[in-house]
């Protein structure tokens, strides 16, 4: 059998434990930035007394949730500008996908990738202006995560509930 020196394994213990903190600490910082998000848009939804009865979050910085019965739509964004929405769905007819893709010239046959996602919400009143709600700007992020399957989901949900 083998013999493992008691220095050793405590060694080898705390230096696993030293290597893993950093992963914890950030995680556990994500976790409470996605809470305060969630916090936020419930409190923003129960201040005109809806409850989101569906919410996504992401990157830890967006959230958007849908009260199906009062038909309202909250979105709130931290960040360099924070923004945060409270819109009644009665108030607007259209709901358009905004998908702008970056030109590739050198190679056209490439996949291209979105630079700006984002859902329009166009007014009912003519003299309104268009609400747009930012998914991805690729400004802020160099990569995606799942944000134009989320702009899909979304966008078909908004536009459910404005027929």
């Amino acid at each position: 059998m083998f013999e493992i020196d008691l220095v050793t394994l405590l060694m080898s213990c705390l230096l696993m434990c030293a290597f893993s903190v950093p992963f914890i600490t950030h995680g556990l910082k994500n976790k409470k930035k996605t809470n305060l998000l969630i916090t936020q848009l419930k409190e923003l939804g129960q201040s005109i007394g809806s409850s989101p009865s569906e919410l996504d979050t992401w990157r830890h910085c967006y959230a958007i949730g849908i009260d199906v019965h009062q038909g309202v739509l909250i979105y709130v964004r931290h960040g360099v500008a924070s923004v945060s929405h409270r819109l009644e769905l009665a108030d607007y007819k259209k709901v358009n996908l905004i998908k702008n893709f970056q030109s590739n010239t050198e190679r056209p046959k490439a996949p291209q990738l979105p630079e700006y996602v984002a859902l329009e919400l166009i007014p009912v009143a003519s003299s309104a202006n268009a609400v747009s709600l930012e998914i991805y700007d690729v400004e802020q992020y160099s990569d995606l995560l799942g944000e134009t399957v989320l702009a899909d989901k979304w966008f078909e949900l908004v536009k459910s509930q404005l027929k």
